[in-house]
């Protein structure tokens, strides 16, 4: 076979060359579809953000909680540990039903209820304090500690958790906070979406649920 013929049977036909770049253009457009529709949610309910933040927080706590559960078993003696998880724990389910009546749909925010929300936050941040300082105290008492902790691995990552879970407090109060910051530099983004047909262009922006 000569090089021309090699050439030929090795070029990609125009059809499909065309058709790949039409599937990659509706791929993109899509993407920037979606990305425009969430800017216009966020820019009808910022509050979006520090809700994410406060689920995110939620559902790590739920999934932590099997480690500090074994660590509460193995030291099941020292005052108000067990409690301070379960309350935690708590706190953490319940704060995701109080965020979203905080910010009814086509309504004022709900003052009273944000307020809670930071309490809630304040009250998380307290437990740990709890959690990490007993947990600490006891450590303190072992008389081989790297032995203790060696045999006991989960009881360190607890405490590492601990710390973690007041960092992500911490954020998503500051999210919570900011939302009269933020929100109108939202508002800001242009969403317009342009529609050219035959001698006429409209500009519209769609207010998705």
């Amino acid at each position: 076979m000569s090089d021309k013929e090699n050439t030929v049977v090795n070029e990609i036909p125009p059809e499909k060359s065309n058709k790949a770049k039409e599937v990659l253009f509706k791929i993109w457009a899509g993407i920037k579809e979606w990305g425009r529709k969430q800017i216009v949610i966020l820019k009808r309910a910022p509050q979006r953000i520090p809700f994410v933040f406060v689920l995110i927080t939620s559902i790590l706590w739920l999934f932590w909680l099997f480690t500090f559960s074994k660590t509460v078993n193995e030291i099941r003696y020292i005052n108000w540990v067990g409690l301070a998880i379960f309350c935690n724990t708590l706190l953490a389910i319940l704060i995701i039903p109080l965020f979203m009546n905080s910010f009814p749909k086509r309504k004022k925010p709900n003052i009273l209820f944000i307020i809670l929300v930071f309490l809630f936050m304040a009250a998380m941040i307290g437990l740990d304090l709890v959690y990490y300082i007993n947990i600490n105290d006891f450590l303190s008492q072992q008389s081989s500690l790297d032995t203790y902790l060696a045999r006991f691995p989960y009881i360190s990552s607890s405490l590492n958790l601990a710390i973690v879970h007041i960092v992500l407090q911490v954020i998503c109060a500051i999210m919570l906070a900011l939302i009269p910051v933020y929100a109108p530099l939202i508002k800001k983004i242009n969403t317009a979406k342009a529609i050219e047909g035959n001698d006429i262009k409209e500009v519209i922006e769609v207010d998705d649920e």
